[in-house]
């Protein structure tokens, strides 16, 4: 594939003179189409960055290319400055570019503390804004976007037959939310309800991250409550919550504000993007 078979402009302009790569299985001379989600594969790429890539190395990443040349995101994709390699991990065999982005919005200039990881994040296919120059910081996230972004950050997958009575099968969560039921990483509300539309609160943000981290990344929850002494709000944690939120605080992907740790107010999308930020470097490789 060349790149001048990409329709889009802007996109061609993205990959310009940077490796494109076909990956395939050959057997006996033939082409077998590979497919698996459950043993994915992992890929570097030899890549000598320009300067000003060097200035931002968390911008190169990967997209993969159809054969329709429509491009789509590899979110694991990142430069690796020890080996001197672009590596991903992938499912399946296709095109792949290496490309450089450097999304940014118009209204982050009030949240210079996530400026970088919102960037980052949204470079790298993982976020999206409310609009092309927005990207609305300080909203509230709902529980259903944040399953969005949590499964989308870590790349989990799994096939499921029900989902939660409150989940539209036509809603652009349904996917990310059946995911995240068939796993037991979100719960609801007891009653097959999972609320997707309203905000999530900081402690249930917490403990649901806590609980995918613990069940499928190698964190291990921690029984010891006593690091969130330092928090003067500490008291206002809901007990199912506590194991979770201490062990994210004590691993560094929480640090809180002004000695407080503010449980129950609702988390906002720049809140989001920099934990989930923390989560992607701390736990995708």
């Amino acid at each position: 594939m060349d790149v001048s078979q990409i329709e889009d402009e802007e996109l061609r302009q993205l990959i310009g003179r940077r490796p494109i790569i076909q990956l395939s299985l050959r057997i006996d001379g033939e082409d077998f189409p590979w497919n698996n989600p459950d043993s994915p594969v992992r890929v570097a790429i030899p890549y000598t960055p320009t300067e000003e890539e060097l200035a931002n190395p968390e911008h190169i990443t990967v997209w993969h290319i159809d054969r329709d040349a429509k491009v789509t995101p590899v979110p694991n994709g990142r430069y690796d400055e020890e080996t001197g390699t672009v590596t991903f991990s992938i499912t399946h065999f296709s095109w792949f570019a290496v490309v450089y982005v450097h999304k940014t919005f118009g209204d982050l200039a009030g949240v210079g503390w996530a400026r970088k990881p919102i960037e980052v994040m949204a470079s790298k296919g993982i976020i999206q804004g409310t609009g092309p120059d927005t990207f609305s910081p300080a909203s509230n996230i709902t529980r259903a976007d944040y399953t969005v972004l949590l499964i989308r950050t870590l790349g989990l997958r799994a096939e499921f037959t029900d989902n939660f009575d409150d989940v539209k099968e036509d809603a652009y969560y349904y996917e990310a939310v059946g995911i995240a039921k068939k796993l037991g990483i979100a719960l609801g509300d007891g009653d097959n309800r999972f609320n997707p539309e309203e905000p999530i609160s900081r402690q249930d943000l917490m403990t649901l991250s806590a609980r995918v981290l613990d069940k499928y990344m190698g964190l291990k929850l921690s029984d010891d409550i006593h690091v969130l002494d330092r928090f003067i709000d500490k008291g206002d944690i809901a007990e199912y919550a506590l194991s979770g939120i201490a062990t994210l605080v004590k691993e560094g992907l929480i640090v809180g504000s002004d000695s407080r740790i503010s449980p129950l107010a609702n988390t906002t999308r720049a809140e989001a993007a920099v934990f989930l930020y923390r989560v992607y470097n701390s736990y995708v490789k």
